[in-house]
């Protein structure tokens, strides 16, 4: 008989006392520390019970108060979501030119990033020994696989370094992923709205897309498991954490139904995670990836949204796909930056990743909060957005507005922002606007949110016929 897991031998005593009403709904649970003596667990173990607890729905973490009993689930957010039937839709055979600056890009602050603490780890490995300036493992630097996967475990999430390749950031990741499990012509599966960057991928690869319409907690999975078993599409790309134009989640219900669609229509799901680790309020959400139970998922991440994108530094986790996955890495490739693996291997496994997150994610809090803030001042009722509980971005309704004019307009000002039509083949989102809240709030962003919201009552960026929504007065 196999050996369970000490953290699920730990978590099913808990669901055993939950379940005989020895818990009440929302009473707290003993601390991580606590657990960890009362048990003589490590906290790593004690870590992985709070979060199999909550992958299960038993329980829910307040980054400020602890771990408390859930028996009812709440919706992730309050976002209108367009609701439609999905179809397939091609691409444009060239994506068009994309804005990459300001507001108009999901970035960090350049000031936010840990410099200092990086270039002492460069400084260290370029001293280290001379080998490193030679080939390495084509797969990743094995020190920098472990290091993530430890990393990893602190979050709940288990991973093995062995599971790992490295690429070159994100995209490529994705890229590579998509090769494997597509061919020209083939449909995948996306959310809708989707980030930009896939669909041109998928643009410039001759894939279709079929748009799946998001929902409160998630994604229309009715309408995904009827693709799937009807075998209209070939793969599923979409990001499950403070996805990319939203900033909203799929639910741990949804992950654990995704992840066993997968299973059962054998259906490749690649999950972009990229910005998982932005967490505003609370540890990380785990991945679809965590509830993988036979090596559908392909899980691609990186540090180019959390830490530094000039790295060009990925991962992927292939699953049933990694031998075919690592020889297409090796013969395009053979492997990524050798010296900067091993110096970010080295940032990792000194904590500092861990600490600089830590201290990340309550400043981005706080700029998402100042953001609102000032956009709503500005603009009050003639605006609609979400309140993202991670990630970089915020996603703004203007129902009166036509988004591409004032696209044009800030252009001519050199104020960039992303409108809607970039993140759907539909015209749903005509009145939607991305913006980036990485940059801190300084006086020359702020003098661009202003100046956002005076060129929104400009004529010519006014919908015909819907001004009148804003004076109460229907035109003749």
């Amino acid at each position: 008989m196999t050996k369970q897991a000490k953290y699920k031998v730990l978590a099913g005593q808990f669901i055993g006392a939950i379940e005989a009403g020895e818990y009440q709904n929302g009473q707290s649970l003993p601390s991580l520390r606590q657990l960890s003596a009362l048990n003589q667990v490590s906290m790593t173990t004690a870590m992985a019970c709070y979060r199999h607890l909550e992958s299960l729905g038993f329980i829910t973490a307040d980054p400020k108060r602890g771990f408390f009993v859930s028996l009812e689930y709440n919706p992730a957010g309050d976002i209108k979501h367009a609701q439609f039937t999905a179809k397939v839709s091609p691409l444009p055979a060239t994506p068009p030119s994309r804005l990459r600056s300001g507001l108009a890009t999901a970035q960090l602050d350049p000031a936010l990033i840990d410099t200092q603490t990086l270039r002492a780890s460069l400084a260290r490995t370029m001293r280290s020994n001379q080998l490193l300036f030679n080939y390495g493992d084509p797969l990743g630097e094995i020190s920098l696989r472990q290091a993530l996967s430890n990393h990893m475990k602190t979050q709940g999430f288990t991973l093995n370094a062995q599971d790992l390749i490295i690429t070159q950031g994100c995209l490529d990741a994705v890229k590579t992923a998509l090769e494997l499990t597509t061919k020209e012509g083939d449909v995948v599966a996306v959310p809708s709205p989707c980030y930009s960057g896939l669909l041109d991928i998928l643009s410039v690869m001759g894939r279709y897309v079929m748009e799946i319409p998001s929902n409160l907690d998630g994604i229309d999975l009715v309408q995904l498991e009827r693709a799937m078993a009807g075998q209209q599409i070939a793969a599923c790309l979409l990001s499950a954490n403070f996805q990319n134009p939203t900033g909203h989640c799929l639910s741990i219900q949804q992950k654990q139904a995704l992840a066993d669609m997968a299973r059962r229509y054998q259906t490749p799901v690649i999950e972009d995670d990229v910005y998982r680790e932005l967490s505003h309020d609370s540890m990380p959400p785990l991945p679809v990836k965590h509830f993988d139970k036979d090596g559908w998922i392909l899980w691609c991440s990186s540090i180019s949204k959390t830490l530094a994108p000039g790295f060009r530094l990925g991962w992927c986790a292939p699953g049933r796909f990694y031998d075919r996955y690592s020889d297409l890495v090796r013969v395009r490739s053979l492997g990524c930056n050798r010296p900067l693996q091993l110096a970010l291997a080295d940032y990792i496994g000194r904590g500092h990743y861990t600490r600089y997150l830590k201290k990340l994610n309550r400043t981005l809090a706080l700029q998402c909060n100042q953001y609102i803030q000032t956009l709503t001042s500005l603009l009050g009722a003639s605006i609609q957005l979400n309140r993202p509980k991670g990630g970089l971005v915020l996603w703004l309704e203007l129902p009166d507005v036509d988004t591409r004019q004032l696209q044009a307009q800030l252009k001519n000002e050199h104020i960039y922002i992303l409108c809607g039509d970039a993140f759907s083949t539909t015209d749903l989102y005509q009145s939607y606007v991305r913006l980036n809240f990485g940059q801190c709030l300084s006086a020359e962003v702020e003098s661009q949110l202003i100046r956002f919201a005076q060129v929104i009552e400009h004529p010519l960026c006014q919908k015909p016929g819907e001004k009148y929504a804003k004076t109460g007065t229907k035109p003749a």
